[in-house]
């Protein structure tokens, strides 16, 4: 009896561990961080608390990578999302976008991807690896926000960051306002990196050594139509939620993220202000060059001017014929040489009466 009673309680032993090991299973590579804001604070969720929040009234944000066979896996399984949102998610679409259904949204945003800091930073390498844009697949509704990525962005990591500091969301559409808000922040970094670029150009430029930025200025100049070719899609794409508001959303929250697209916006303004003075950069750089030019090739006129008399002179006391006058006087070298300096004072008298010079 003993025995039997032993085996018995092994046996719900091992089934309830089996049970446990079943649902406690290891996070798959995909699984970045997931977060739920109770009453606006964030607790830090495992694997198997985000699946669970996941599927419940969250709100909950799950953040994925999109290179884990698993974790499309599970995508496909997640009921509490619509089904073309969740083949949105495991797609590969990476045009900036935006979607908007009747009480949720999806799309994708471009962002510039997060690289780690080398000592070389200022190697051509470096330099096209912290300008890499990357796509964020995302899905908003009441309740949840998932985000997913192929390489790690900066946007995602500063709200990440920002969140782990004790930063507040009252739902997701609060939490996707802080999104872009971070999104903000790293367009504004660049930009502010190209205003400065520019600066140091346009003081160059003021005090004569327009010569030696145009290399600097041409690589100003890409940086802004790399910036460009991704902000502004992305501006038209979530200006739609401006126009269309969500009217599932708290207003507050929706105020929050109008205010950010709004700066978005604003953001994209300030660049095609960069835009025209880098214009007006390189045409007051190349004005400066073409001063340059005119007066070189002043001085080589006057210079021809000044050799004109001279070369008429030697000239023609230099043809081999008979009856040239002076060939038998010896002051006649020095007369020749007082008639072609007379000449070039003359010449310059002429030049300067006639303001050429």
């Amino acid at each position: 009896m003993a025995g039997n009673a032993r085996l018995n309680t092994t046996s719900t032993l091992g089934a309830n561990g089996r049970a446990s090991l079943a649902r406690n299973e290891a996070a798959p590579p995909g699984f970045i961080s997931a977060f739920s804001f109770a009453g606006g604070e964030a607790i830090r969720l495992t694997w198997d608390e985000a699946r669970e929040s996941i599927a419940g009234t969250g709100p909950t944000w799950l953040h994925l990578s999109a290179n884990d066979d698993a974790v499309e896996g599970w995508l496909e399984g997640v009921t509490s999302m619509p089904d073309v949102a969740r083949e949105f998610l495991n797609g590969e679409d990476k045009r900036p976008r935006v979607h908007i259904g009747g009480n949720f949204m999806y799309g994708v945003v471009a962002d510039l991807e997060l690289v780690a800091k080398t000592p070389d930073a200022a190697a051509p390498d470096a330099r096209e690896a912290n300008r890499a844009t990357g796509a964020l697949r995302f899905y908003v509704d009441k309740h949840r926000m998932v985000t997913v990525r192929a390489r790690p962005l900066q946007s995602t990591d500063r709200l990440r960051h920002a969140v782990l500091e004790g930063a507040t969301f009252r739902d997701t559409v609060d939490l996707f306002a802080g999104l872009i808000r971070a999104l903000n922040d790293t367009f504004a970094d660049r930009i502010d990196e190209i205003g400065d670029c520019l600066d140091d150009v346009e003081e160059t430029v003021l005090e004569g050594g327009h010569s030696k930025c145009r290399s600097t200025l041409g690589e100003a100049r890409r940086r802004i139509v790399e910036v460009k070719r991704f902000i502004d899609p992305e501006r038209n794409a979530l200006t739609q939620l401006v126009l269309r508001r969500l009217e599932w959303a708290e207003p507050r929250s929706m105020e929050s993220l109008v205010q950010a697209i709004q700066v978005l916006n604003g953001l994209g303004g300030g660049l095609e202000g960069l835009y025209e003075r880098a214009k007006l950069l390189q045409d007051e750089i190349a004005a400066a060059l073409a001063e340059d030019m005119n007066r070189k090739l002043l001085w080589l006129a006057i210079m021809s001017a000044l050799l004109l008399p001279a070369t008429l002179v030697t000239g023609i006391f230099g043809m081999n014929v008979a009856g040239l006058p002076g060939t038998k006087d010896p002051a006649a070298f020095w007369i020749v040489v007082g008639v072609m300096t007379g000449c070039a004072a003359i010449t310059i008298f002429l030049l300067r009466r006639l303001r050429l010079w």
